[in-house]
């Protein structure tokens, strides 16, 4: 975008609900912190079929680009 309009614009995504979403199919899923990882692999390895396990962190990998600073 910015090199073909010289500006960046609504490309902020929102992060979609994994939780929701993996729930939606009939996938089992938890949100933990990070501090809570261990123990909910342990109990999603030791279980049957597939599940999901989010992590809550932030990560800072990219400036926003919407943002004039």
């Amino acid at each position: 975008m910015e090199g073909a309009f010289g500006k960046a614009t609504a490309t902020e995504l929102a992060r979609p609900d994994f939780v929701k979403l993996a729930e939606s199919f009939g996938v089992p899923a938890r949100r933990v912190e990070p501090s809570g990882v261990r123990q909910a692999l342990e109990e999603s390895f030791a279980s049957e079929g597939p599940n999901v396990v989010v992590v809550e962190t932030l990560l800072r990998l990219f400036a926003p680009t919407h943002l004039d600073l």
